[in-house]
């Protein structure tokens, strides 16, 4: 009976350990946050962490902090993803106000350095309202012309798949059928080989709605890695 006990004991020992092990140490990327504000890839790493630990308002209280004590565009853009991170696991009234506080985050950002990641995210955000209550998806439209007109050769090729698939996406939502199809043809054109894309321009008009709704839907968790998205260093 004394060996079982001792086994058992051992046994759940080990499994503390394990758990202790695989458990992310959120600290140490704060630290790494703190030390660099502006590195979106390494603000990244630390959001995608937190993500898996559920703690949302860790890293919107941590990142809101470290960008009230520095001036630059990119923990602004951090803070705004930090935000984006929680809509899905959010009531629909707390959604709403997620949404305002990262649209004000972009705005900053972009106030301080206009980008096309900043113009990118704040458009996209904005085509997630309810545009017949809060007419916030011709905003959107608009962020995202920004941000195709202000990519260059060096801006990341899935950053720009992205923006044509959103501006087309924020057009089809208020209706503007011929418009998104435009949007969407100009970018299969520029990338023939994308998936997102193609998908989009299938004749059938309600499985292009279904697409859109889905991409559209904030419930549904949003890669915001940022993998690909942003120039290597």
């Amino acid at each position: 009976m004394l060996r079982v006990v001792i086994r058992l004991v051992a046994g759940a020992w080990a499994a503390c350990f394990v758990l202790a092990s695989a458990a992310p140490d959120v600290s140490s990327f704060e630290r790494a946050v703190a030390a660099d504000p502006e590195n979106l890839r390494v603000a990244a790493e630390y959001r995608q962490t937190v993500v898996q630990t559920a703690d949302f308002d860790r890293a919107i209280r941590f990142l809101d902090d470290l960008a009230k004590r520095t001036r630059g565009p990119n923990v602004q853009i951090s803070l705004a993803l930090a935000y984006v991170d929680k809509v899905p696991a959010a009531g629909e009234l707390r959604q709403l106000y997620l949404g305002r506080d990262a649209i004000n985050a972009l705005t900053r950002a972009i106030e301080r350095q206009p980008t096309v990641l900043a113009h990118y995210v704040r458009g996209r955000i904005n085509l997630y309202f309810n545009n017949f209550i809060f007419h916030r998806v011709p905003r959107g439209i608009a962020d995202l012309e920004r941000a195709r007109a202000l990519a260059t050769p060096a801006t990341p090729p899935a950053l720009v798949r992205r923006v044509y698939a959103a501006l087309g996406d924020g057009h089809f939502k208020i209706g503007e059928i011929t418009a998104a199809r435009e949007v969407w043809n100009a970018g299969l054109e520029q990338f023939p080989g994308d998936a997102d894309l193609k998908a989009r321009l299938a004749p059938d008009t309600a499985r292009v709605q279904d697409i859109v709704n889905e991409a559209l839907d904030p419930r549904r968790r949003i890669d915001t890695s940022l993998v690909d998205l942003i120039q290597k260093p």
